[in-house]
């Protein structure tokens, strides 16, 4: 594909590395050419020093054989006018705009105009799993054909039990195991240690089976806000049983606000921090929390805001260090049961993970978005387990699979099958159920085999 990316910053430049990697043919336009400095040693394409509505400048571009356009500069209105030229003046088949400002969902709707809300695409991350325990992570929950993909942390309670306890006929399976930061060969015999995290897939009678044997850290349902769905609907008016929490976010920035906001309707009694009072302008009239002026990081500001009777905390400002800080402080000095933080720079994510710090990464999150809607792939990202060192993928069976046993299927891709959904039924992945022309499957798949995966298909399919 022939692809224009306005925009250099972290996703800009994230996504064009991407496609150039891919061997797509790729330019970059920005109006600051420092900025092409994101852009790594992997980058074969061309940069242009540009503003990215300027014609001329996506004549030089090469926009009238471009196959997709994608907006993603820091300024909505810019992005709204350039994927517009795109799309009417130049009829670019794929015109994609990314958006920060929710505010602004309407006017892009009504323009008939793709886009990505990071603001919102955020939010929903954060909000899905910050009354998660750390111990039990509810990765997917598919309501409609009965699975679930588990996150469970093995504790002294399980230590010794083996892998085989936990797996119970069409109830429940464990697809991953993971120790000291690698993945482990297991069987059913394999005994659990105390810090391993292994992935399972489950139907909801097989959570009696990983009670058993976990013990009672794996219930999910003693979380505050756990009456909330995993798709963060807001709970029934009636639901008596919904826990109330005491919520904390550091950073009134826009996914501050929008976060803030939104628990807050949801009836958590919600403190939203900052060093500039002006950012609390961005709350709406509506907002129902309280919020206070200081650094997010500093223990009297963090006291005065509750910190001791909080049951969740969430740093999200536009600083990677002082989220880090202001998460660690809370986890580990005031001991606050849910705690997680943003990041933006995808090359810090080693530091977040070996402090095993819950986080939500907007750059990685809001790029492979983009991708998703420029490129189309045959492989779809879904969620991402382990501290972001596994994805959650779906694709659709090659018809040169059908009939085939899922064992020799996962031999072809090297992947781990989670399960398989025929029709509106989930199905397990036995090594011996045969696979047929119409099913989908879901897949765990490490960051750095995702595009392997689609390549791999993509030979498969012309076979």
């Amino acid at each position: 594909m022939y692809v224009i990316v306005a925009g250099c910053g972290r996703v800009g430049s994230r996504l064009a590395e991407f496609l150039s990697f891919e061997r797509h043919d790729v330019v970059v336009i920005d109006k600051d050419a420092s900025s092409f400095h994101r852009l790594g040693g992997t980058f074969n394409g061309i940069a242009l020093e540009g503003v990215a509505f300027d014609e001329q400048l996506l004549l030089e571009a090469g926009i009238g054989e471009a196959d997709a356009f994608a907006a993603v500069t820091d300024e909505d209105n810019t992005n709204l006018m350039a994927a517009e030229i795109a799309k009417g003046v130049f009829s670019v088949p794929t015109v994609i705009s990314r958006l920060y400002n929710p505010e602004k969902e309407l006017t892009f709707f009504k323009m008939d105009m793709d886009y990505v809300c990071s603001t919102t695409l955020v939010t929903n991350s954060i909000r899905e799993r910050l009354f998660q325990s750390d111990d039990t992570i509810i990765q997917q929950d598919r309501l409609d054909v009965g699975m679930q993909v588990v996150e469970f942390s093995i504790g002294e309670e399980a230590a010794g039990k083996p892998v085989g306890g936990l797996n119970y006929g069409i109830s429940s399976k464990v697809l991953l195991l993971v120790r000291d930061n690698r993945k482990v060969d297991f069987n059913d015999d394999t005994e659990l240690m105390a810090g391993d995290r292994l992935v399972m897939v489950l139907r909801k009678e097989g959570w009696k089976t990983v009670r058993e044997c976990l013990g009672s850290a794996a219930d999910p349902s003693t979380c505050p806000g756990t009456m909330m769905p995993v798709n963060g609907a807001a709970p029934a008016a009636d639901a008596e049983d919904f826990i109330k929490a005491r919520v904390i976010v550091g950073g009134c920035s826009q996914v501050g606000s929008h976060l803030g906001y939104e628990l807050s309707m949801l009836g958590h009694n919600v403190t939203v921090i900052d060093e500039d009072p002006s950012l609390f302008g961005r709350l709406p009239s509506t907002y129902t929390g309280s919020f206070l002026k200081g650094v997010v990081y500093d223990e009297e500001t963090l006291l005065e805001a509750g910190v001791e009777q909080a049951d969740a905390f969430v740093s999200v400002t536009k600083k990677d260090n002082k989220n880090l800080m202001a998460a660690e402080v809370a986890r580990h000095v005031f001991k606050v049961p849910h705690v997680m933080a943003r990041l933006f720079n995808p090359d810090k994510e080693s530091t977040y993970q070996a402090l095993g710090m819950p986080y939500v990464c907007g750059t990685t999150l809001v790029s492979n978005a983009l991708i998703q809607r420029i490129l189309r792939p045959m492989v779809r990202f879904r969620s991402a387990c382990l501290f972001n060192k596994y994805n959650l993928a779906e694709f659709e069976c090659p018809a040169a699979w059908d009939g085939k046993p899922v064992r020799s299927a996962v031999e072809s891709v090297g992947v781990t099958f989670a399960y398989i959904v025929r029709r509106s039924t989930g199905l397990m992945p036995e090594n011996n159920l045969r696979l047929k022309k119409g099913d989908t499957i879901n897949a765990l798949v490490t960051t750095k085999r995702f595009g392997r995966l689609e390549s791999k298909l993509s030979k498969i399919a012309k076979g």
